[in-house]
């Protein structure tokens, strides 16, 4: 399924997503708005009443000393002190704050509880212990209610380095089998390449064992934050892809998200997201600029016949609508999406992911062939994917 990752100028952009049924989900961020214009908002549509609604607490936030709160520091469940070791030594300000986070899920009707995470640089953090605490209070609070109670956990990619580590948090998460009835992950992107969708094939392949761990174990497993790269996570059996319209709502990086002081004054680059290809292309550069003798054997294998096709091909660059850009996105995640969902088996989806990633690569070939350098597209993500897959499957018998 996929769900919207709520941001920044959100009305327009998620009301028409809804009233296309591009979305199945929203996951709300309290940052971003405040709770009564959701609320009301919400109540005005009835679009959002028929899909999954969620908030993510943010609590987090508050482990950062420099952190951009924006709207949280107006909500009484957000600590007005640093998240520390010291902090937990207040059972009674730990206490107090958790039921306040319930409540506050319950102003917002939500479908199913989401518990505050605390961040990790890694699985062997003492913090852990902390956040386990927690998630016992919120069980506590919430285990006589009809709704499913998801545990929400925000991880930097670094820590999947380490196996024995990471193995050993899964066994420490087995603890909530029976409990919690879903695993709601962020990973924190690694902020050091500067090619578009691309991931260490170790790492991913340690995303995809600890997705896999979690399958096992019966959860329901929700991946936030997340673009193209989602497809391995659909491939393992995530059940939800939450995505959004900006980049920033696609791929969670603690500088670019407000963990730490930061500023970005780029321009958003208006993009295509092509199944053919599994890249993002810019309109501009890797389409509009092809030469009229190509067009018509390179557009092959660019188009997936969504709503922006025509756009591309007949408008200026410039009379080209954003959002109509976003729509696209959508509608190119959520062809992904039903691939998956129609395959019951792994090694069946494995094995689809593995022709799409195949085939794929050999468009990029034909198309950086054909183009001659002028504005080429990278495989490497693609590559990489190839690689962990590969990875994963020999280490999980597959």
């Amino acid at each position: 399924m996929i769900y919207l990752q709520h941001g920044p100028m959100w009305k327009p952009k998620t009301e028409e997503l809804l009233g296309k049924k591009l979305i199945r989900g929203i996951i709300w961020d309290p940052r971003e708005e405040n709770i009564e214009r959701i609320n009301t908002i919400r109540q005005e549509n009835s679009e959002y009443s028929k899909i999954s609604n969620i908030v993510d607490l943010k609590w987090f936030y508050r482990q950062f000393p420099n952190s951009t709160m924006k709207n949280l520091e107006n909500l009484d469940y957000f600590p007005n002190k640093i998240i520390d070791r010291n902090y937990f030594r207040d059972l009674e300000e730990v206490k107090s704050k958790v039921k306040k986070m319930v409540e506050f899920q319950n102003i917002m009707n939500i479908t199913e509880y989401l518990s505050p995470a605390l961040y990790m640089a890694s699985f062997n953090e003492r913090i852990i212990e902390r956040l386990f605490d927690v998630d016992d209070l919120f069980y506590d609070l919430v285990k006589e209610s009809s709704k499913g109670i998801i545990l929400s956990l925000i991880i930097h990619e670094s820590a999947f380095d380490n196996d024995t580590y990471m193995k050993e948090f899964i066994d420490d998460v087995s603890n909530y089998i029976g409990k919690y009835t879903g695993i709601y992950l962020v990973i924190d992107r690694d902020n050091s390449s500067t090619i578009r969708h691309s991931f260490s094939e170790t790492r991913l392949a340690n995303v995809l064992k600890f997705i896999y761990s979690l399958k096992k174990m019966k959860f329901k497993v929700m991946i936030g934050y997340t673009g193209i790269e989602s497809i391995n996570y659909m491939a393992v059996g995530a059940d939800v892809i939450a995505t959004g319209w900006f980049y920033s709502l696609r791929r969670f990086n603690r500088l670019e998200k407000g963990l730490e002081e930061y500023s970005n004054m780029g321009r958003a680059k208006k993009r295509y997201l092509s199944l053919n290809l599994l890249s993002e292309l810019t309109i501009d550069d890797n389409i509009q600029s092809i030469p009229k003798e190509q067009k018509t054997e390179l557009y092959k294998v660019i188009f997936n016949g969504n709503s922006l096709d025509e756009e591309i091909k007949t408008q200026n660059y410039e009379l080209i609508p954003i959002k109509n850009t976003f729509i696209q996105y959508f509608e190119g995640m959520n062809e992904l999406n039903n691939k998956f969902e129609g395959i019951e088996e792994i090694e069946d989806k494995l094995l689809e992911l593995e022709n799409m990633l195949n085939r794929a690569i050999e468009n990029v070939d034909f198309y950086n062939e054909k183009r001659q350098g002028i504005g080429s597209i990278t495989k490497k993500h693609l590559l990489d994917y190839l690689n962990a897959i590969k990875k994963f499957k020999e280490e999980n018998y597959i």
